[in-house]
């Protein structure tokens, strides 16, 4: 058997302690956490202290007492270059959590930075190993509702520890000084979406509209083209119901995808399906594991060499934020 990954945990908020707490737990001894850094010594002390690890401040004060081979890095967005590049410039493998940045230039520096150095860097899109996607993306290249004609994708948010309303600000978000995106729903929830959509139908070849709330921002409308002329119609709903779900329209039926929503209230996934002849309703039973769990555990497996794939790498994710981009550039604004 492998030696167990040595890995630091950097960054300490809410979905680490939500989410990779449990799945990093559940997936000892194959991966040792000896290190948690996070400027809030309290949260640091707390994450450390499942695996009786260490507690430091910085990536920096870890790599100075520690022998580490990898880092799951769950800083906020504008903090990932600096990050990225010390770590990977000390050789360390590195499992992300999205947005690679709100700006695109920093987003092609830090792919540059894994390209250089050559360490492996997976992005933290736990939807591209949850076990229901990678069911529906097999499903529909084997035809299972014939050609996709449309989607109808849904992000909806109401727990009083993530919603936010932004302040009034006019037309436009506020995008800070040097960034391309701000950290509102568009760039930190329906980014998920947006990845999935990807993952599943391929790169959209064009933006349509995109409609918001002009004084909160947390309504907001989007259609996109993808391939073969899917038509896609996404809604962020924040404040007004929770859960997420897809449906993919097809020539010979649909697929109703409930994704697994681990947050308050828990929903538990879900898929259905329609098929137009004869008529019928089916529900898919498949097994699940956690998609952190799953995510992960692939991350090992990247880093031991046992798998070359790597579906949400830093250069793919490029993607996403240019597609944001045009969706905010080409946004209208309900007055």
């Amino acid at each position: 058997m492998s030696a167990p990954l040595r890995i630091a945990v950097i960054g300490c908020g809410y979905i680490t302690q939500a989410e990779h707490v449990p799945s990093l737990l559940s997936l000892q001894p194959a991966i040792d956490v000896v290190a948690a850094a996070d400027p809030e010594a309290e949260r640091a002390a707390a994450v450390a202290a499942p695996f009786r690890a260490n507690a430091y401040a910085t990536l920096t004060e870890v790599l100075a007492n520690e022998e580490i081979e990898a880092i799951l890095l769950s800083t906020r967005a504008p903090t990932h270059l600096a990050l990225v590049t010390e770590a990977a410039e000390a050789g360390l493998h590195i499992l992300l959590e999205k947005p690679v940045a709100y700006s695109l230039a920093e987003a092609q520096a830090a792919s540059a930075v894994i390209e250089r150095t050559g360490v492996h860097c997976m992005l933290a899109y736990q939807r591209r190993y949850d076990d229901d996607c990678r069911w529906v993306r097999n499903a529909l290249a084997d035809g299972a509702i014939g050609e996709v004609r449309a989607a109808v994708s849904l992000c909806r948010l109401a727990l009083p520890s993530h919603y936010r309303v932004l302040a009034p600000v006019g037309k436009r978000p506020f995008v800070a000084s040097g960034q391309d995106l701000d950290d509102d729903w568009l760039t930190e929830n329906s980014i998920h979406h947006v990845n999935l959509l990807r993952f599943w139908l391929g790169d959209p070849v064009r933006v349509h509209s995109a409609l918001y709330r002009a004084n909160d921002h947390n309504l907001g409308i989007v259609t996109l083209e993808f391939p073969g002329q899917v038509v896609v119609s996404h809604h962020q709903l924040r404040g007004m119901d929770c859960g997420e779900e897809i449906t993919l329209y097809g020539t010979r039926g649909s697929l109703r995808v409930e994704l697994w929503y681990p947050h308050r209230p828990y929903r538990f996934p879900r898929i259905t399906r329609f098929t137009a002849d004869p008529p019928r309703w089916e529900e898919i039973i498949i097994a699940r594991d956690s998609p952190y769990t799953n995510e992960i555990e692939h991350f090992l497996r990247l880093v031991r060499g046992e798998t070359a794939e790597n579906d949400s790498s830093i250069g793919d994710s490029y993607r996403d934020l240019a597609i944001l981009r045009e969706i905010r550039d080409r946004a209208v604004y309900l007055e």
